[in-house]
């Protein structure tokens, strides 16, 4: 698993550095892992969701941008995030998305508990699950999403996008829910618990080069109109 360096950006820079992540990396067969900050406070929301309807939720100094992956409006204003990509050929790409959600909120799960924070998986419905909007989801778990065990609080939730180049999962821990968590700290367990539910050892690499045409297209798409007021 090649590890990123965790840099700071804003919203766009992030957005699209994820797809270029998915698309472009320059060793397509490696399972990599991107964490990531913000340098300055954002909101993302899902693939295919209104525009007009999170704008309206957003305060209007704050950017909101388009993701590639699903799912609905998420804050970035005090969040850990991170991004995966799983290349065809391993076995989670090939899994359905709840196994995927599983395996790296459980590495998750064990990261945050040799800190002593008190936190679970979501548990699967019992009968048929009624549909849900993914309105608020930073807030409302879903399955295999992970939990204050405590008081059912949210403490981290994921999207995904799968295509031929592999299965990108854009995943945040939301920081308030975790008093006293050191993060650094944090970063290390989580980095070697996902190495070791993937199967793929840690091996820290330097940030990517693109293709100077990938990069910039890639980075005017997401700051375009035409994608993010698309819906």
């Amino acid at each position: 698993m090649d590890v990123l360096p965790r840099q700071a950006a804003d919203a766009v820079v992030n957005m699209a550095a994820d797809q270029m992540l998915l698309e472009h990396y320059p060793a397509p067969d490696r399972v990599r892992f991107r964490p990531f900050a913000w340098s300055a406070p954002a909101f993302t929301f899902g693939v295919s969701q209104s525009w007009a309807k999170y704008r309206a939720q957003v305060p209007a100094d704050i950017p909101l941008v388009r993701r590639c992956t699903g799912g609905g409006l998420v804050s970035h204003l005090d969040d850990w995030t991170f991004a995966l990509v799983i290349p065809p050929g391993h076995p989670l790409f090939e899994a359905e998305a709840m196994a995927s959600y599983a395996a790296v909120h459980e590495a998750l799960q064990e990261a945050l508990l040799r800190q002593g924070q008190p936190v679970t998986l979501a548990p699967l419905p019992a009968g048929q699950r009624d549909f849900r909007a993914p309105d608020d989801c930073s807030r409302r778990a879903e399955p295999n999403d992970l939990v204050r065990a405590d008081d059912g609080r949210k403490v981290a939730g994921a999207a995904q996008k799968r295509n031929r180049h592999g299965l990108l999962i854009e995943g945040y821990v939301w920081r308030p829910h975790l008093p006293g968590c050191d993060w650094s700290r944090f970063q290390e367990d989580f980095t070697a618990a996902l190495a070791k539910v993937l199967g793929s050892p840690a091996t820290a690499v330097p940030e990517p080069i693109y293709d100077q045409f990938d990069h910039e297209g890639t980075w005017a798409k997401f700051a375009s109109r035409e994608w993010n007021e698309r819906i």
